[in-house]
């Protein structure tokens, strides 16, 4: 009788299982983000109560999140958000190796046609003015308006090294920024009071 009950039990999960994806489009599914009754439902991502909503992708607990499209876990051998549109092929796995490809472009005399490489004006900290401590966007007096980071490195690749500008998204440009941050790091380090 047991063995009957139990064959039992396991049919009729199996048949509630397997009708589950019939009510996917309809009000009736508890996890449908689009049911008419918004609260009652507890995985509605649009649920006002957010801490409380373990499906809600905006969740403050990312980690413990599995719906979250912005949780931190990465998923091996993919890069990003499954399902966006990226900006380049992927680039860099970590901050130290962009750092790592910015340095050899700081150093890089081939960049321009002016013989002269980031480093020719800013070796040992020149003219960066890192002793102010301030982040970019900034007025610069040499371009004469305020700029971004992106902004200052093409203006230098234009001027001073007489080269061409990064595109936006290049992997080139963000190494640039990448270095440019590890060596203001360095700066501060070096001169902590």
């Amino acid at each position: 009788m047991k063995q009957i009950t139990t064959l039992a039990v396991a049919i009729l999960l199996a048949m509630g299982l397997s009708a589950a994806p019939a009510f996917a489009g309809s009000d009736k599914n508890p996890c449908n983000p689009c049911a008419m009754k918004q609260k009652m439902n507890p995985c509605n991502p649009c649920s006002m109560k957010k801490k409380m909503n373990p499906c809600n992708p905006c969740s403050m607990k990312k980690s413990v999140n599995p719906c979250n499209p912005c949780s931190m876990k990465p998923v091996k051998g993919q890069w990003g958000t499954p399902g966006n549109q990226s900006i380049r092929p992927h680039a860099f796995d970590n901050f130290q190796q962009a750092a790592a490809y910015g340095k050899k472009l700081w150093s890089d005399e081939s960049l321009g046609t002016s013989g002269n490489a980031c480093l020719s004006c800013h070796a040992d900290y020149e003219f960066l003015h890192l002793e102010r401590n301030q982040n970019f966007p900034h007025f610069v007096k040499m371009v004469g308006d305020v700029v971004s980071l992106d902004q200052m490195i093409n203006y230098c690749m234009l001027n001073p090294m007489k080269g061409k500008a990064f595109d936006k998204d290049s992997k080139e440009l963000t190494a640039m920024a990448a270095y440019y941050r590890a060596y203001r790091m360095q700066y501060r380090k070096d001169h902590r009071k």
